[in-house]
């Protein structure tokens, strides 16, 4: 039997388990380094999710959902009255608007209120998060809820609505740093290094360019009773889960609670708006509320990049879970274009009103939509359990598909001038 000093014996050496220092192994020590970012307590990062890690995130959440809810429930019929006695009504024009009635705005401040109450009562009893990150972020969206109602109340021109919402977004991630990653994130995978003088500008302007193409898609996508609250609660459920996966394996941990909050928060008034504004709706959130969920959802996008260069995965999920707004916006721009149209130009170009032009019922669109918002939801929820190498080429297909889809059905046609909708089609402004 060899002894210690013998040769063969040196490949069977092990290091220590205890005591551990830096230089005992240094090669076990840097894959250990290695491991650790993509490891926790958990289990590894790419390993199954488990039921229980994510009911328990839930259980813990789940009194700031109920706290949304409740209050955007009994804010909703609150601004309601105060709409109609101030005359704040969206009024039917039979084209855009082919409601039956006038019917009250201001369900968005509602929707703001239970948001924003929630935020800062968590804020208030959670350690982890911050003042300095979720107060600009509050006052942030608040401001792009006041900007939405300026519209809802007095036409503002496009531009200048752009160039407002543009200046809160930028205030917001630059009082925070949120977003300030987003050039690591996306070419990392291509191996290509920005210098950090380049990177944060650029990253800078794409973070503006995601969240006010956020704000413009969730605006764009409220066209039916019932179809922005409902698409964003579920989308919200999906950002959730990917919130909660990064939660349990304490991936970015500075950040984890903020998108968790921010995440339930917009379910829960969601939520709590929906009864009074599904189809018949009694209350449209109008601009106040569909750019406010915009904004939030825009901001939990720029969160899921936060780490740089290993976050292009969660980034790509949150977009496939956000795909619904994007396919109808892109739409629309494509169909405008092909019109001869201005892209800020009202009508009926969006997949929703196509349906509806077509026979379809508002509440069959609606429950559909939000059919198709849990298919892509679902897809987006996979960057939990897979390895990029396979949730890209999925989600490559996914969006394939839906592009054959769409060609397929006709829905980029050109829309003739001068056309205008029956004067017998339902209500379907929501």
């Amino acid at each position: 039997m060899p002894g210690v000093d013998d040769p063969r014996s040196t490949a069977r050496v092990q290091c220590p388990r205890r005591p551990r220092s830096p230089r005992a192994c240094p090669r076990s020590n840097a894959a250990a380094a290695k491991r650790r970012v993509h490891t926790s307590s958990a289990g590894p990062l790419y390993s199954p999710p488990v039921l229980n890690e994510y009911l328990t995130v839930l259980q813990e959440y789940a009194g700031y959902w109920m706290l949304a809810f409740v209050v955007a429930v009994f804010a909703t019929p609150i601004a309601a009255g105060v709409a109609r006695r101030l005359g704040v009504m969206d009024v039917p024009d039979r084209y855009l608007k082919p409601h039956a009635r006038p019917t009250p705005y201001l369900g968005g401040a509602a929707i703001c209120v239970g948001w924003a109450v929630t935020l800062l009562v968590a804020t208030a009893l959670r350690r982890e998060l911050e003042w300095q990150v979720t107060a600009p972020i509050v006052l942030g969206g608040v401001a792009m809820s006041l900007l939405g109602l300026l519209d809802d109340i007095q036409d503002v021109p496009p531009k200048l609505r752009l160039s407002l919402g543009a200046a809160v977004v930028a205030s917001v991630m630059l009082f925070t740093g949120i977003g300030l990653e987003l050039a690591e994130t996306f070419l990392h995978p291509f191996h290509v290094t920005v210098p950090p003088i380049l990177a944060v500008p650029l990253s800078f302007l794409i973070g503006l360019f995601i969240v006010l193409g956020a704000c413009n898609s969730t605006n764009l996508i409220d066209g039916l009773d019932g179809l922005c609250a409902g698409v964003t609660a579920v989308i919200s459920l999906g950002f959730f889960i990917i919130a909660a996966r990064l939660a349990i394996v304490e991936y970015a941990r500075p950040m984890n609670d903020v998108r968790l909050i921010l995440a339930i928060a917009m379910l829960g008034a969601t939520l709590g708006f929906l009864p009074l504004n599904f189809n018949p709706a009694k209350i449209f959130m109008g601009d106040a509320g569909s750019v406010l969920l915009g904004y939030n959802c825009g901001m939990l996008l720029l969160l899921f990049s936060e780490r740089g260069s290993f976050t292009l995965r969660w980034m790509l999920g949150g977009l496939m879970v956000f795909a619904l707004p994007i396919f109808d916006t892109a739409l629309a721009i494509v169909r405008r274009w092909r019109s001869g149209r201005s892209i800020f130009a009202g009508d009926r170009s969006h997949f929703y009103d196509q349906l509806v032009d077509r026979g379809w019922t508002v509440r069959r669109v609606v429950l559909i939509s939000y059919l198709l918002t849990a298919f892509y939801g679902g897809l987006g929820c996979l960057a939990v359990a897979l390895r990029m190498r396979y949730t890209v080429p999925l989600y490559a297909l996914a969006v394939l598909l839906t592009v054959v889809m769409i060609v397929r059905t006709g829905m980029v046609r050109a829309e003739p001038r001068g056309v205008t909708p029956a004067a017998s089609d339902p209500p379907a402004r929501g």
